[in-house]
């Protein structure tokens, strides 16, 4: 179990299960690990970047950060690695981030249904790592 986030391993993957984790972690043979999002957190090693911007961005915030929100935690429940790392201000854009690719693209995605905008896709060679503009 993970102490940080109380994920749950089991079956060769990491699920969130509050009933579940609440037991185990009374038992004091079963190993507490820190989950690879987890160490992503610590180690600042982000593999997605959403760089958000625009007058829309900015009349709109609280909103925008409702919807980041509400998305992160739908994609947690799919899968707890998916986890924002950071979220904050660089060069007049907001940057959010993320511990997995796919989350910054899930929420790249959704402001882009939700706003529209433009949201531009740029990877990186080798690496899963990916950056998100969105802008309105």
């Amino acid at each position: 179990i993970c102490p940080n986030c109380k994920a749950v391993f089991k079956d060769k993957r990491w699920f969130l299960d509050d009933e579940v984790y609440e037991e185990l972690k009374e038992i004091d043979t079963v190993p507490q690990i820190i989950c690879p999002a987890c160490r992503k957190i610590l180690d600042k090693y982000a593999m997605g970047y959403l760089y958000i911007s625009g007058n829309f961005w900015e009349t709109h915030k609280e909103d925008i950060i409702r919807l980041i929100n509400n998305e992160v935690e739908r994609a947690r429940g799919l899968n707890p690695l998916h986890q924002i790392i950071d979220m904050y201000e660089k060069d007049g854009k907001t940057v959010i981030e993320t511990t997995t690719d796919h989350l910054a693209q899930r929420l790249g995605r959704a402001l882009y249904k939700a706003y529209k905008g433009e949201l531009e896709f740029k990877w990186s060679k080798g690496d899963k790592l990916v950056r998100l503009y969105w802008s309105r």
